[in-house]
């Protein structure tokens, strides 16, 4: 009896603190849990992979980590594109219009595969142009592998943009356990694929893009039969995907244009670091490479509040409520600062256990502590501020701002400060990390003004 009055009073608590009459406390965890999950279930799948190809040899390692800022400006600009359809669908799925709902989950659909051929195609046709202008310092064993990766990647992202534009419907309708279990799959096949080609057969970086490949080729066909089949959540047709609706395509741009242009120069500068981080030798590239990877396990669950804002507080502007959304946003960057806070409570005490994957040698180890400790002081004060808060803004439609804002300090901090730390003062790589806190702090300041200020409550696209 005591058990069940605990339970009732914590139910009551949280239904003060997160209940509406959009949502209840319980309909909201339900939807976070499998981003969370998610989340942190593909960087795990990642930490995994890299480990594996650290375990071939540092120069494989190094490659990785040198074309993964060039992949993410392929994944990103369809990925921006897909984020701009899940607020789309969120807003409509507010306001309950399901005609509109199919109309925009068919554009996001077209919009990201037709992007991704684009892209793969330019990236495979200028592959060895690209390698050797910006990675020229390299030793040529790593800038062969380096094309070869790039080749294989470029590749995956037709497949990707498949799924990911997937994502986007299910997510902005809430249906976050069918990602989910979307994810699982793709990436269980993409870590069995990786054992069998890199532990078995020792195939090094044709095995890793011929993993990737397979898996997200899967995904894709998966994907779309979860979006075709007739007792989905929502069933889309052919001729939602085939024929433009474009008051609804210009929406998805007006919000996933600006966010690509964020994603690709924000990455541009990923590539910037990486050049002059280059030219400290091998050593601090697979130290750069494994310290991200595993810091990318400390924020996958903050990156799945990211998306649950967006859901969240764009089906509040879609339902005509600015009090309930301005209410959620800063629930959200609570419950992020607070998941951040746990996940390095739970997490860092493992990363010896982690790190003990990559097989690095001691003195790459000792490099990559001293970068995990420079990002976690900052991180429970300065990253939901940040990350998190940005995604709030848009989901109201007030991408143009946030995206500004992510590229200035950008460029002028991580990638501008940090030249001056890392070369000019003989930080080495630390320097970059330091000024990524520092960049947070920046951040985290604007978008909060931005917040308090109730402008981006007037940027609802939908009308």
């Amino acid at each position: 009896m005591k058990l069940l009055k605990s339970g009732s009073k914590v139910d009551l608590f949280l239904e003060r603190q997160l209940g509406s009459k959009l949502f209840t406390y319980k309909k909201i965890f339900t939807m976070l849990i499998p981003l969370i999950l998610d989340s942190f279930f593909i960087n795990v799948i990642i930490l995994l992979t890299t480990a594996m190809i650290s375990s071939s040899s540092q120069e494989s390692v190094s490659a990785v980590s040198m074309i993964n800022p060039l992949s993410l400006i392929m994944w990103s600009i369809f990925s921006a594109i897909s984020v701009g359809g899940t607020v789309i669908v969120a807003q409509y799925k507010g306001s309950g219009n399901e005609a509109k709902i199919r109309e925009a989950a068919g554009q996001v659909m077209l919009a990201t595969f037709l992007v991704a051929i684009a892209s793969c195609i330019i990236l495979v046709a200028f592959s060895d142009v690209l390698v050797r202008r910006m990675f020229g310092a390299a030793d040529p064993i790593v800038i062969n592998k380096a094309r070869g990766y790039l080749i294989g990647v470029a590749i995956s992202q037709i497949f990707l943009s498949v799924y990911m534009g997937a994502f986007a419907i299910f997510r902005g309708m809430g249906a976050t356990k069918i990602c989910l279990w979307l994810t699982i799959i793709i990436n269980v096949i993409h870590l069995l694929a990786s054992m069998l080609f890199l532990n078995v057969m020792h195939l090094d970086i044709f095995g890793t893009t011929l993993s990737l490949n397979i898996a997200r080729l899967i995904g894709s066909v998966v994907a779309v039969w979860l979006l075709m089949y007739p007792k989905s959540i929502l069933r889309i047709y052919p001729r939602n995907i085939f024929r433009i609706n474009r008051p609804i395509l210009n929406s998805v741009f007006k919000l996933g244009i600006p966010f690509a242009l964020e994603q690709v120069f924000f990455n541009a500068g990923s590539m910037i670091v990486q050049t002059y981080i280059v030219s400290l030798g091998t050593i601090y590239i697979a130290a750069n490479a494994i310290a991200n990877s595993a810091f990318s396990i400390l924020y996958s669950a903050g990156l799945g509040v990211g998306t649950l804002a967006t859901t969240i507080v764009g089906q509040c502007i879609g339902a005509d409520d600015d009090s309930l959304a301005r209410h959620y946003g800063m629930i959200m960057v609570r419950l992020g600062t607070v998941i951040s806070i746990v996940s390095i409570i739970v997490l860092f005490p493992l990363m010896p256990i982690i790190l003990n994957l990559y097989q690095a040698p001691e003195e790459t180890l000792s490099i990559i502590n001293k970068l995990l400790l420079i990002a976690i002081i900052p991180m429970p004060f300065f990253w939901s501020y940040s990350y998190v808060m940005p995604c709030v803004l848009r989901s109201t439609g007030d991408a143009t701002f946030s995206s500004l804002v992510s590229l200035i300090t950008m460029w002028s901090v991580r990638v501008g400060l940090g030249y001056i730390f890392t070369i000019k003062l003989g930080f080495g790589v630390q320097g970059v990390w330091i000024c990524m806190g520092f960049e947070w702090v920046v951040r985290a300041l604007i978008f909060y003004l931005r917040y308090r200020s109730g402008v981006w409550l007037l940027k609802k696209v939908i009308k």
